[in-house]
């Protein structure tokens, strides 16, 4: 079965991966790197701006 995360999650996610090292980030909460890469990504583009944090 598909996991699905909230915005909220995933900014909280990606902001960490921003301030340490992606792998480390993707180790502590149990996902794939790659996964969190494309949150980023995602979040660069402007996909999570209604989410304050």
């Amino acid at each position: 079965m598909k996991r699905q995360f909230s915005m909220e999650f995933k900014v909280k996610v990606v902001k960490q991966a921003l301030k340490s090292d992606r792998n480390t980030t993707a180790r502590n909460y149990h996902l794939n790197s790659i996964m969190i890469s494309r949150w980023i990504r995602e979040y660069s583009e402007g996909k999570y701006d209604r989410v304050l944090i």
